[in-house]
């Protein structure tokens, strides 16, 4: 009988033991997900991360020696007292230049009782810099008729008048400034149609707001046929960044007893090299709504670890996939509070990584010679931290703690991190792709939802042609005004010459005076 209890002691031990390990690691678990949560709604973004001086080196072999100062190479600087005290004088100094070059208006405001025989001796002038709400007015443009004499003896009569002004949309009193504003300040500034209606209001303007909707979506299908050829100059280069972002659909139109909302993708594909950006609206994120736009392309696509795209890389030789080094940054730095140390150490493996790239950027590199480099600085560095993280994994930290998804992640795709060090051209993360949807996700903040599938795809082809002016350096507005003057008799087999990164400031017509 002792031997029996004893045996249901030792039973019930390890029972206790194993669920106490269960329990443990699912407060972990809601542990990581809460702070992850509180830091999405309170904490920084910022994931940039200062090593301490202090920092242990883990003993590791594989350590690199920091870099030593030479004091024979240091350079001697030097500090010239001038006398002159920063103040706030140079400062409005600097506006007042400004100022000189913005348009001015005048008024003179005279004393009070001023007596007849008073003597003007001088004058002292007052800025103030002033702004007047944006106003609507209508430009009138006239084309007189001309009656030829008959100069023969036949009974004909010759009129002559120039032809009339080409309107953007057909019968529409909307100019092409109105037109551009309207959706700059939609997809630019992301104020929805609404609350532009509500300004003109304020300025004694009525414009209804479902004019304003009308005006907006047509004057998107006007630029569909500029889409149609930023797409294919994008899917036609070498070497693309690929991500996908939400959007709310409401689905109110297609099925009207069903006031549903769908979930949306806005598929991004960058090309960072020729600063093209083109979006595609796809009602889901699987392989299939990737595999459709990439079916004929040929070259490398970066991504994030996103198991959809691996799908269509393993039907499609003719693509290269690689992956994006900031992702397995991301997740060491998710990994900090958890282990500290650990995370500490991967974290500053990446930054000398970061230096050797920052280094090449700020000394204007080709890519040949920012391949040398890599292969030179960035290589050993990789090594290094391949080293690091396979003696990590074989110590078996809990799967489902922070450390070790960090690691799993980056062994897992350890190869596709590393390729951008064999060719100069490619990035070391996708972070070009994600600055392109920022603007989507800060729009989604002011409209929420796009009204319908056609409405969201219409989101994909303004974002797509807004997005590449800004890589480009391009006044949006400036661009839409001047091509919504071209695209009608624009010939058809020239319209690349439209898109924002083929045109030049110069084609812009003359603005018109109120």
């Amino acid at each position: 009988m002792e031997v029996t209890g004893h045996i249901d002691l030792k039973a019930r031990l390890e029972h206790t033991e194993k669920e106490n390990a269960e329990l443990k690691q699912e407060l972990l678990m809601l542990k990581t997900q809460l702070q992850k949560f509180a830091q999405m709604i309170f904490g920084s973004k910022s994931e940039r991360f200062i090593p301490h001086p202090s920092q242990l080196t883990l003993d590791i072999q594989t350590e690199t020696v920091p870099p030593s100062c030479s004091v024979s190479a240091a350079k001697k600087i030097e500090y010239v007292k001038t006398g002159e005290p920063v103040s706030k004088k140079k400062e409005l100094n600097e506006l007042g230049s400004y100022l000189d070059h913005l348009p001015k208006v005048y008024e003179t405001v005279e004393p009070a009782d001023l007596p007849a025989d008073a003597i003007r001796i001088g004058e002292e002038r007052y800025e103030l810099l002033e702004s007047r709400p944006g106003e609507l007015f209508v430009r009138v443009i006239i084309t007189p008729k001309y009656k030829l004499p008959v100069r023969d003896d036949s009974d004909k009569t010759t009129i002559l008048a120039a032809p009339a002004p080409e309107r953007p949309l057909n019968r529409c009193v909307a100019g092409t400034s109105v037109l551009a504003q309207i959706l700059v300040d939609k997809y630019c500034d992301h104020l929805p149609l609404f609350r532009q209606a509500k300004r003109f209001e304020r300025n004694g303007m009525e414009l209804p707001y479902n004019t304003m909707v009308d005006w907006a979506g047509k004057s998107i299908d006007l630029l569909s046929v500029l889409f149609e050829a930023l797409k294919k100059e994008v899917i036609g280069s070498e070497y693309i960044h690929v991500d996908e972002t939400g959007l709310k659909v409401l689905c109110s139109k297609e099925n009207k007893h069903n006031r549903k909302i769908h979930d949306g993708y806005l598929w991004c594909y960058n090309n960072s090299i020729r600063k093209l950006v083109f979006f595609d609206y796809q009602p889901g994120r699987g392989e299939k709504y990737a595999a459709g736009i990439l079916k004929d392309f040929r070259g490398f696509i970066q991504t994030d670890g996103w198991g959809a795209y691996e799908g269509v890389v393993e039907k499609q030789k003719q693509i290269t996939q690689i992956c994006c080094l900031a992702h397995a940054r991301r997740k060491f730095h998710e990994a900090l509070t958890y282990d500290k140390e650990l995370a500490e150490y991967a974290l500053t493996k990446f930054k000398a990584i970061y230096d050797i790239e920052r280094k090449c950027k700020e000394q204007g590199l080709s890519y040949d010679e920012i391949t040398k480099v890599r292969q030179q600085e960035a290589v050993p560095v990789l090594e290094e931290l391949h080293t690091w993280l396979l003696q990590e994994y074989k110590k078996k930290h809990l799967p489902s703690s922070p450390i070790s998804i960090a690691i799993n992640y980056s062994l897992e795709r350890w190869d596709r991190l590393c390729y951008y060090t064999k060719d100069g051209k490619l990035n070391p993360d996708n972070n070009p792709v994600e600055r392109s949807i920022r603007p989507i996700a800060v729009g989604r903040k002011n409209y929420l939802f796009a009204g319908s599938h056609k409405g969201a795809q219409r989101l994909a082809m303004i974002y797509s042609l807004i997005g590449t002016c800004k890589m480009n350096g391009i006044n949006t507005y400036e661009w839409l005004k001047d091509v919504f003057s071209k695209i009608n008799i624009h010939p058809i087999s020239k319209i690349a010459q439209l898109l924002p990164h083929n045109w030049k400031p110069e084609q812009s017509a003359s603005q018109p005076a109120a």
